[in-house]
């Protein structure tokens, strides 16, 4: 994506007819009189009649003042949208859920719908054992005590464990399964990806997603994994019910960093717009904030649920169809200010909170772990959120582009 430095934020805002005109007049005004020490002194020395129209135009200036990401403070921050979830109290971590073996939860049916209904499991994540009568328990129990009955044992299959090269396809086998892994891994500091038959395939481009959830990152250490893109998080709107636009208090600090790395960038805005003019007020406000900056990957919308208690925040309980006109919303004003757009949801929510056919033209960057691909056609896939890399001393989300 070309984005030319020569054509300033200004330049751009003036260029769109009277919406931008008005902005910048607004904006000029009011940098005008906070700059200017002596404006009392300044107004006091206009005409006495003109004191009217300027308390008119400064009203106007404050109704349309241009959306701009606040700094952030404890109270904002309180309503980030992407807070780590609370730990768990001591009467949750004591409740009668059931645990396998696996670590797998099991659920009633209600307990599974509810989930469902609520977004927080995908139909293809439930694994549902029938446990309705006597027979469907004692068939299920005597597959998971026995389940070696009835395999030919004069043989044992052989067991084997890291890097293994068979018919020309190369092969690691977890050292706790003695399996081939799959999907998304970092083995020895380097990351690698492997199919959904265990099969290595080379030529991957990796990339992570931050935000001020992660600090003291060595970017060296990181591009050295093979990471070449990062996404920064470079704001979010809080789940309350103000829905104050915050600037990510990394995000200059990870901009910088990242672009003296040598990698490749974007970022991400994490919405809780609930009408179509407010998804828009976060286009305009990332842009006002990159003012003309280069990126090399799109201005992302993310669309997911907020941190609030019971699904509280301000756009958890939107519709399919608002929820769609808001990314769209975003989106085409992100392509207004010169940018490349693009949506970021799970696999659950492209299939039942967004209408993912309206949103194909945009680059549409997936979440959905646990699997060898993404179920779901995109340009980004996020495969993991539990990455271990050198450089930073935490999870880190691990992404495949397909678009370079």
């Amino acid at each position: 994506m070309e984005h030319s430095m020569k054509k300033t934020f200004w330049n751009k805002l003036t260029a769109r007819g009277t919406r931008g005109k008005t902005r910048c007049a607004a904006a000029v005004l009011a940098l005008a009189m906070t700059f200017s020490m002596g404006a009392p002194l300044a107004l006091a020395a206009q005409p006495e009649e003109s004191t009217a129209a300027v308390t008119e135009t400064v009203s106007a200036q404050q109704e349309t003042a241009m959306p701009t990401l606040q700094t952030e403070t404890p109270e904002l921050a309180a309503q980030d949208p992407e807070a780590p979830p609370v730990q768990a109290t001591e009467a949750e971590e004591n409740s009668t859920n059931q645990h396998t073996p696996e670590n797998s939860v099991v659920l009633t049916p209600e307990e599974i719908r509810a989930a469902l209904d609520a977004g927080a499991m995908d139909a293809a994540e439930a694994q549902c054992i029938d446990l309705s009568d006597e027979n469907g328990f004692f068939s299920w129990l005597l597959n998971f005590l026995f389940g070696w009955l009835g395999k030919d044992e004069s043989q044992p299959e052989p067991v084997y464990s890291g890097w293994r090269t068979s018919g020309g396809k190369t092969y690691y086998y977890s050292q706790t399964t003695n399996k081939p892994v799959t999907g998304i891994q970092c083995i020895d500091n380097k990351l690698y990806y492997f199919n959904a038959d265990g099969v290595l395939e080379n030529g991957k481009t990796f990339g992570v997603d931050v935000s001020k959830y992660q600090k003291n990152i060595d970017w060296n250490q990181i591009k050295k994994a093979g990471v070449s893109f990062v996404i920064v998080r470079i704001g979010y709107r809080g789940y309350g019910a103000s829905g104050t636009l915050v600037l990510d208090p990394m995000f200059e600090e990870h901009f910088t960093n990242v672009k003296n790395a040598g990698l490749k960038v974007g970022v991400y805005f994490f919405s809780q717009a609930t009408t179509e003019e407010e998804a828009k007020e976060e286009a305009f406000a990332c842009a006002y904030v990159l003012n003309g900056r280069k990126l090399d990957y799109p201005i992302f919308f993310d669309t997911e649920a907020s941190g609030a208690s019971n699904g509280s925040g301000r756009a958890d309980g939107l519709g399919m169809e608002d929820r769609t006109k808001c990314a769209i919303a975003f989106c085409e004003e992100v392509k207004a200010q010169g940018y490349k757009p693009g949506v970021y949801a799970s696999t659950l929510w492209y299939r039942k909170r967004v209408n993912l056919n309206s949103l194909k033209k945009y680059t549409i960057w997936n979440a959905h772990y646990g699997v060898a691909s993404s179920p779901i056609d995109c340009a980004l896939w996020q495969g993991t959120c539990t990455a271990r890399l050198p450089g930073y001393k935490g999870d880190m989300d691990v992404n495949i582009s397909y678009i370079g």
